[in-house]
């Protein structure tokens, strides 16, 4: 179990979630995906569009379109790079950890560094669904290709 000191989890945080909220990687539509899925949270009005293309059992290509605060924007960019290329019976595992960490939980220490960052959601639950949305979506449209 690793437990970072909390000046660890903000300079982390700063790092990768504030990078990737002002420089959000694939967020261009792909042209024709083999499935796409919108989610929606109403309580804080993030929206997430996710587009997946598939070779296999692979994720070749995904692409999140997320409007709304930068704990969401982040998110959607960070997933984005970690599932490219994965295989897609990986995704539950990542996303479980993510859960896991924005549930407060710590993790052992080989854990993904991007996914580590968002360590600090767990203080504030109002916001731990706005790191989760863009899972949320790219499970809906993974579900919708079956």
């Amino acid at each position: 179990m690793l437990s970072e000191p909390r000046d660890a989890v903000e300079a982390l945080y700063r790092e990768v979630v504030l990078d990737h909220y002002r420089h959000p990687r694939h967020r261009v539509p792909l042209q024709e995906p083999d499935a796409t899925a919108t989610v929606d949270n109403p309580v804080c009005g993030d929206q997430v569009r996710v587009q997946v293309r598939l070779t296999g059992g692979t994720v070749e290509e995904v692409a999140a379109q997320t409007r709304g605060c930068s704990i969401a924007v982040a998110a959607g960019s960070v997933m984005t790079e970690l599932v490219t290329g994965r295989a897609v019976d990986e995704i539950p595992r990542l996303r479980g950890a993510l859960e896991r960490i924005v549930e407060g939980e710590n993790l052992s220490p080989d854990l993904d560094r991007r996914l580590r960052a968002f360590a600090g959601v767990a203080r504030f639950p109002m916001r731990r669904r706005c790191a989760l949305l863009p899972w949320e979506a790219l499970e809906a449209a993974l579900l919708s290709n079956d």
